[in-house]
């Protein structure tokens, strides 16, 4: 069963999550780790480790690297996993085994475990309505069932690769941040459905995968603007302009930022994101703060 799995985590200053994440691969499992140009030791331990390693000679972004990851693969389905992840011993086989029960299901999430213990779920989207967020309760504690949806996160994305192909991959205008959304969009767009199953676990540190700093909140702040701009444009959401203009000047209000410089950062960050976003720079990669 493993051998029909190509595992792909992309890396940017992850040495101090990567070799957890790849002990916890089971054996016989193909995995390519794609170096977002590290200056870290991320891609030396992921190579000592028996990953094949995809050296980037750039940041070229979350999407375009997994869609290097995913190159010339042959088997039937391909799983993005964050490298601060780490798989429980039996998730690929669960995985696998809910694709088979649902053959229409382009792309699913297992449980995944926050450093508590606890259940993340990522319900909303931008680019779905308020009726179709995932329902509360397939957060409860304890819950094992599998359940359709209509958003998935990226954190721990299991595809099948027919689908990911279908729909072209991940969009390569996106260098970070709700490109994961676009893609299960774009699934369910083309007729597939999408699942979490909750037997399999990932467990996920969160924000471990890059670093952490008032810096790297800034900028991650100024992408989410930039990116989900995109997406609503790209997808004909209504006045995406003037939804970012609002959320931005809403953020800039709140008290918080007083007692608070990362989220004043972010809030400033988030701002210059959507007064600078233009569709034809974005595309054409000059969005950089």
């Amino acid at each position: 069963m493993h051998e029909r799995i190509r595992i792909v985590s992309v890396t940017y200053n992850s040495a101090e999550v990567i070799g957890d994440f790849l002990a916890s691969v089971p054996k016989g499992i193909e995995v390519v780790v794609v170096d977002n140009n590290s200056q870290d030791e991320s891609r030396e331990i992921a190579a000592a480790m028996g990953a094949k390693v995809i050296a980037l000679d750039e940041n070229c972004g979350f999407g375009t690297a997994c869609n290097r990851g995913a190159e010339g693969n042959t088997k039937e389905f391909i799983f993005f996993c964050n490298p601060d992840s780490t798989l429980t011993p039996n998730c690929c086989r669960l995985l696998v085994e809910a694709a088979e029960m649902h053959p229409e299901a382009g792309a699913t999430n297992p449980a995944i475990l926050n450093a508590r213990g606890a259940l993340r779920l990522d319900r909303r989207s931008a680019l779905i309505s308020k009726s179709e967020y995932t329902d509360r309760r397939y957060a409860a504690p304890g819950n094992k069932d599998s359940v359709q949806v209509n958003i998935l996160t990226g954190a721990a994305l299991f595809c099948r690769q027919q689908a990911f192909d279908e729909v072209g991959g991940f969009d390569e205008n996106i260098f970070l941040y709700h490109e994961d959304d676009d893609l299960v969009y774009r699934m369910r767009q083309a007729g597939w459905t999408l699942r979490i199953e909750h037997q399999a676990t990932v467990s996920h540190l969160g924000g471990k995968s890059s670093g952490s700093s008032i810096q790297g909140a800034a900028l991650k702040a100024y992408f989410i603007a930039q990116s989900r701009m995109y997406v609503e444009q790209r997808h004909g959401i209504s006045t995406p302009g003037l939804r970012a203009a609002v959320r931005a000047l809403v953020k800039i209000a709140s008290p918080i930022n007083l007692l608070s410089a990362r989220k004043r950062a972010q809030a400033i960050a988030y701002l210059k994101g959507t007064w600078r976003f233009d569709m034809v720079r974005y595309q054409n990669g000059d969005y950089l703060p």
